[in-house]
């Protein structure tokens, strides 16, 4: 008799062809576990899909047509996955230890009140990176509107979470109306609200290499994507006036170090750090503004011709 399934790992790509070698190999080292691997490739232009069928014909594999978003592929995995676990992991990370994955298995079959779990994640030099959040993004203005929650932990980072496949049909998945960014803290949050418990295991370990599918992106654009994650995450979860203050106070942030970084930018010039907070803050601004871009000039600040409608301006 065919032993079942334990544990379905479950990867989303999106030209993710030059770290997914070590993360489908890490999988396949895992020991003590009986494990898949479902891979849901969005369109990759680079030939991910191709190159995963030639080299791990045992991999379930799916080809999307175009580009559905992360979360939308996440419930695809999560549909055909015949695992009592379900993990998602993001193609640039792998697992350094050949039990990480039977650790993650072990805990939530151990705590049934945990909701999910996930593992410490460290940069490829083997510093930490964050795993964890204990707080919403500027939850501080929704004022307590959130309630009282079970657990210290607010969201695990979505580069590797784990969770039952019962928990994960009992909470719907993941928001599909999430395209990329966002839709791993509203899961946790989600899954908070049905009473459930969020834990980072510090014992397991895994390297997370990250952005590596926004390579080549200009700083705004990265921005834009995060930003338009977290104004939904916003308006899903907290009060308006919550959404207002957030908006009145980002726009002062960000309009203030635009301004600081025109004073520098005739000193230091236009180096790639610069670039990096002037594309990030720009970014920031226009999200603020309810607007998708700036539309600073260059070279320029342009304060005056615009400001939040919730701070009483029109938007152009």
């Amino acid at each position: 008799m065919r032993e079942s399934i334990e544990v379905s790992a479950i990867l989303v790509t999106y030209n993710s062809r030059p770290v997914l070698d070590g993360c489908l190999r890490s999988l396949q080292a895992q020991e003590g576990i009986r494990l898949e691997i479902l891979v849901v490739d969005n369109a990759s232009g680079d030939g991910t899909a191709d190159w995963i069928a030639g080299k791990f014909p045992e991999i379930r594999l799916w080809r999307n047509p175009e580009n559905i978003g992360f979360a939308r592929a996440c419930n695809q995995g999560m549909r055909a996955a015949r695992g009592e676990i379900l993990l998602f992991v993001n193609p640039d990370l792998r697992f350094p230890d050949s039990d990480a994955v039977a650790r993650l298995a072990a805990s939530l079959r151990a705590d049934r009140s945990l909701g999910a779990v996930g593992p410490a994640l460290y940069e490829e030099g083997g510093s930490r990176q964050p795993s964890t959040a204990r707080a919403y993004p500027n939850e501080r203005w929704t004022r307590g509107a959130l309630g009282i929650l079970p657990g210290e932990l607010a969201a695990l980072l979505g580069a590797c979470l784990a969770l039952r496949s019962a928990t994960a049909s009992r909470v719907g998945g993941f928001d599909e109306d999430f395209f990329l960014y966002g839709e791993d803290q509203d899961l946790c949050l989600r899954l908070r609200r049905l009473g459930l418990r969020l834990a980072c295991l510090t014992e397991v370990r895994a390297v997370h290499i990250g952005r590596h599918s926004e390579e080549g992106t200009n700083p705004r654009a990265y921005w834009q994507k995060k930003l338009a994650g977290e104004y939904l995450f916003y308006r899903k979860h907290y009060p308006a006036r919550a959404l207002r203050w957030i908006r009145i106070s980002q726009w002062v942030k960000s309009s203030w170090e635009l301004f600081l970084l025109g004073l520098v930018w005739p000193i230091a010039g236009r180096t790639s750090a610069w670039k990096e907070r002037w594309g990030k803050y720009g970014a920031i601004r226009a999200a603020a503004a309810g607007r998708r871009e700036v539309g600073l000039k260059k070279g320029m600040l342009s304060f005056g011709h615009w400001q939040p409608a919730a701070l009483g301006g029109a938007r152009e």
